[in-house]
């Protein structure tokens, strides 16, 4: 299963933009050690006769330049980086942690699809068994060569069989829905989803 298949996945995602976030927050943090420049400016007009306010040569402006230069802080910009990388360590190792309990919920799922797809086999040659002998049987109870206590034994052990054998094919679709889940997929594209499913189970096999 491709790892990038994971990313679809809710959890996977919010771990990763927790990391995003904490690395953005650290950069926040570098950045209050360098200096700000803040530049003002303003316009107008002035003149001492109100007649000549809007003239051309009344017009007047100005710049400005303020430098802050970060020197004391006592420790408050160092703190304030410290703790935004180590909420970036925490922020890491929680998504390495998701990630890693995404791995193990797919390779679960695979693994339970395997173990039951050999089940089903096993089962489906069992049913074929017992509906063979519940053939013969039914033909040696039409001849007289057995009772029909035999006969509604062989028809007993048949049903079980079959019964079985449906309980395995139930526990696969089960397992199925769980590796959708796993990988991420919606029930709004069930089909396509099953269909990957199932792809990747013949695949595993």
């Amino acid at each position: 299963v491709p790892a990038t298949v994971l990313a679809r996945r809710p959890d996977v995602a919010a771990a990763q933009a927790s990391v995003m976030a904490a690395q953005a927050r650290v950069g926040v943090a570098e950045a209050a050690w360098f200096p700000a420049i803040t530049l003002t400016g303003n316009g107008g007009h002035a003149s001492p006769e109100l007649g000549d306010l809007f003239k051309w040569s009344a017009r007047s402006w100005g710049i400005g330049a303020l430098l802050s230069l970060p020197l004391f802080d006592g420790g408050q910009r160092a703190a304030q980086e410290e703790g935004a990388r180590a909420r970036l360590e925490a922020a890491m190792a929680a998504h390495r942690g998701q990630v890693l309990t995404a791995f193990r919920e797919v390779e679960d799922q695979l693994s339970a699809l395997r173990l039951l797809e050999g089940q089903a086999e096993a089962q489906g040659r069992a049913v074929q068994s017992a509906r063979r002998a519940t053939q013969l049987s039914d033909s040696r109870y039409r001849n007289g060569l057995v009772s029909q206590l035999e006969l509604l034994d062989a028809r007993r052990s048949e049903l079980r069989s079959q019964r079985q054998a449906l309980q395995v094919r139930t526990a696969q679709y089960t397992a199925t829905v769980g590796l959708i889940r796993a990988l991420g997929g919606g029930w709004d594209v069930a089909p396509q989803a099953a269909a990957r499913a199932q792809n990747l189970a013949v695949v595993a096999r």
